[in-house]
């Protein structure tokens, strides 16, 4: 079995397959790590704890503590997000070594239905193969982009010193934590957003967004209604609305996605189809492709370029590949997103309108987090939490958070969606007082009602 891709999919396809007795080969090309401990999710989120550190000496969160912000060492919070990420990729490549396959430091492609090339050697696949090949960012069609200097996220991990100011073009999740990063760290940061933040989530969070971000006194959203014009140099920066409105910068760093890394694999020779225009490999739910015998998983996918999700479809892909018996199927129903501003925003299986649209009859309830008991103590200022749920069976279908602590908060509800959960039965379960999780028992009981 051969995995193309040594990042977190590729990797967990690799270990299943070759845990499950099937020789397994690898191909990785470059550095081992993957983009999340690389240049993602845990290079940001060390970032972002200074930068919240940084924000709560300036502003005390709690009453009749006065704190203060000595300085901020740009320098040396990037070092640090340097030593955590060696740390992890130490991890990472212990258990790689320890799992036991094979790998080559090659970049691989298609050369046939079961032929790999990497270098000069070619690979024969007799039981399968899985694409996991990761992404790459993504450049928006902004006017004057192409003549302009910009930053991508990889590029902000490179950084040595910390800018005065900042566009950022872009939010997402990768756009929102930079923005807040360079906010709280110091920069000046206006972040340009064709809608309101997280309205196709659920309006409610977008008005709660609208509010901490007007708390935020170095960060400022745009939304502009008519088309955008970037020009400038390396030194400076400047956006240009239709109206005549100018935003000016030391930086612009452009947040508007990451694609699937498909080109060159050979797809057409190995006979896997592709859909929207290229942008993502057709699969199914046991990740295999119209190649019988090729499976895809991760960024590769071109749909949820999320952590959890590529080690879930890494697994089945590799299960599968090396023809384990069994239904090995990746869950595509809870559909869980974090984002880790402060306060974090987390999403869980299907919105209002997602589960009317699909037929359900729908009941949701919501509560503000500075009503609720914890809350309080703490001195929280923002958050809102809503549950939505079919009104026949009282089953819970989704969930959004935007509040102290989501993105721990959520896995209550995601294990409860998992096992098909009621608002009867979370009812049944003790909920510790006093914490932020008592606002679900308290829905569960709006709902409960309405059944």
């Amino acid at each position: 079995m051969l995995v193309l891709g040594g990042g977190t999919a590729g990797t967990a396809a690799a270990a299943a397959a070759h845990g499950a007795g099937a020789r397994t080969a690898l191909f990785n090309n470059g550095e081992l790590g993957g983009l999340c401990i690389l240049r993602g999710c845990m290079p940001t989120k060390t970032m972002l704890h200074s930068a919240h550190a940084a924000h709560h000496a300036r502003h005390s969160p709690a009453a009749g503590v006065e704190t203060r912000l000595e300085g901020v060492d740009f320098r040396q919070v990037m070092a640090n997000k340097d030593l955590k990420v060696e740390r992890f990729k130490r991890a990472k490549i212990g258990g790689i070594e320890k799992a036991g396959y094979e790998v080559i430091d090659a970049r691989a492609s298609f050369a046939g239905p079961d032929t790999v090339a990497a270098g000069r050697e070619r690979y024969r696949f007799t039981s399968g193969a899985v694409i996991a090949t990761g992404s790459v960012t993504t450049v928006p069609d902004i006017a004057g982009l192409d003549q302009t200097p910009y930053l991508t996220s990889d590029d902000v991990m490179r950084l040595e010193q910390l800018p005065d100011s900042v566009m950022v073009m872009g939010t997402g999740a990768v756009g929102l934590e930079l923005s807040q990063f360079f906010a709280r760290m110091g920069s000046q940061v206006v972040v340009f957003s064709r809608r309101r933040v997280f309205q196709t989530i659920d309006p409610l969070l977008a008005d709660e967004m609208e509010d901490v971000a007007a708390d935020e006194p170095r960060l400022e959203l745009v939304q502009p209604d008519c088309p955008v014009r970037v020009s400038g140099d390396a030194t400076r920066v400047e956006a240009e609305l239709a109206d005549g409105r100018l935003h000016h910068a030391d930086k612009l760093v452009v947040a508007t996605g990451r694609r699937a890394a498909l080109d060159g694999l050979g797809l057409a020779q190995a006979g896997v189809g592709v859909e929207d225009d290229g942008l993502r490999i057709t699969a199914g739910a046991d990740m295999r492709t119209t190649n019988p015998r090729i499976y895809v998983a991760g960024d590769a996918t071109g749909r949820q370029l999320l952590l959890h999700v590529a080690n879930w479809e890494g697994r089945a892909a590799g299960l599968n590949a090396a023809r384990v018996p069994g239904e090995h199927l990746v869950e595509q129903r809870l559909n869980l997103v974090v984002v880790f501003t402060d306060p974090p925003m987390a999403s869980l299986g299907l919105s209002e309108s997602e589960a009317t649209a699909a037929g359900h009859e729908v009941i949701t309830a919501h509560v503000d987090f500075p009503r609720t008991g914890r809350a309080i103590t703490q001195d929280v200022q923002h958050g809102v939490c809503k549950l939505v749920a079919d009104r026949e069976r009282g089953e819970i279908l989704g969930a959004q958070i935007l509040g102290p602590r989501a993105d721990d908060l959520i896995h209550s509800l995601a294990a409860i969606m998992y096992y098909r959960g009621t608002a009867a039965d979370m009812l049944k379960m003790p909920w510790y007082h006093p914490t932020l999780s008592e606002v679900l028992p308290g829905l569960a009981r709006e709902l409960n009602g309405r059944i």
